[in-house]
């Protein structure tokens, strides 16, 4: 078997220095609920260190349902009550952790970015946790719409599988940076968009899970169209990007793919070929 060397050739992702961060969980439901948590926790760390303002917002329209229970993050209760998922996430872990978080119970639009600055002392973090192409590309002309740094992490899955994807830049002003000008780090990474363009084009199957009649929402977790870990798992990856990305600074990959069938974890690690290859996909 050929071993891939390239994390010990793997540069360091290098953000600029910034006053304030601001983390929108687009989607809250499958991977966004598990991750929710972990984007708190992480704000809370900012906070505390006094390195930077920390402002949290969750967005999605749906309302918790009982067929939500099984898999996502969320109760009995709360189905019971048909909450917004948005809310009631923003309710639970901002009490928690004494960290304000702003509830949108919409579909994300272009309009919630409404932090627009021309500097680099600000910097925003989309983490979509979206099943479909549309919402995809609305993420997608988001970050368009913000002028200083910004950064998109894909979170997606399968039945059993999932991967997730960081891109983003630090100065959207520049018109050819070079991201790999100072040896050792990297400055920009292609967009999940880039890296994966079938994101942006919907299938038949997107946001839709089987429908069966007849069958209880227990019987259809027991059937195990998704598998009930798939989730934490993009979450606990997408929670570790972050923290290398926010508190540690050591991120040094763009990319992950796992099969919780096979139990097999890919990193793509941050190269000038894993880079040139990601753009040519």
């Amino acid at each position: 078997m050929k071993l891939d060397l390239a994390y010990l050739q793997a540069r360091t992702l290098l953000l600029p220095q910034y006053e304030d961060v601001h983390i929108y969980l687009i989607g809250c439901g499958g991977s966004g609920g598990w991750l929710a948590p972990s984007i708190v926790r992480i704000a809370k760390v900012l906070q505390d260190k006094g390195t930077a303002n920390v402002s949290v917002t969750f967005i999605d329209p749906d309302q918790v349902e009982a067929k939500n229970v099984y898999r996502q993050n969320f109760c009995d209760a709360e189905a019971a009550q048909r909450v917004n998922k948005a809310e009631t996430l923003a309710f639970r872990y901002g009490m928690a952790w004494g960290v304000e978080i702003q509830a949108i119970p919409q579909q994300f639009g272009r309009e919630h970015l409404t932090r627009r600055f021309a500097n680099c002392e600000h910097l925003t973090v989309l983490v979509g946790a979206v099943d479909n192409a549309a919402a995809r590309q609305t993420i997608a002309e988001a970050i368009d719409v913000v002028y200083h740094s910004a950064w998109w992490l894909d979170c997606g899955n399968d039945r059993h599988t999932g991967q997730i994807l960081l891109g983003g830049h630090n100065h959207q002003e520049d018109d050819d940076p070079d991201c790999l000008a100072l040896p050792g780090y990297c400055t920009a990474l292609p967009l999940p968009s880039v890296q994966h363009p079938e994101l942006l084009v919907p299938a038949a199957s997107d946001g839709a899970a089987p429908e069966i009649s007849g069958l209880s929402c227990v019987d259809l977790a027991m059937m195990d169209y998704q598998s009930m870990t798939v989730n934490q798992k993009v979450a606990a990856e997408a929670s570790d990007f972050l923290v290398r990305m926010l508190l540690t600074r050591n991120l040094q990959r763009f990319a992950v793919y796992f099969n919780l069938e096979s139990g097999s974890t890919r990193s793509v690690h941050i190269t000038e070929d894993n880079l040139q290859s990601a753009v040519a996909s």
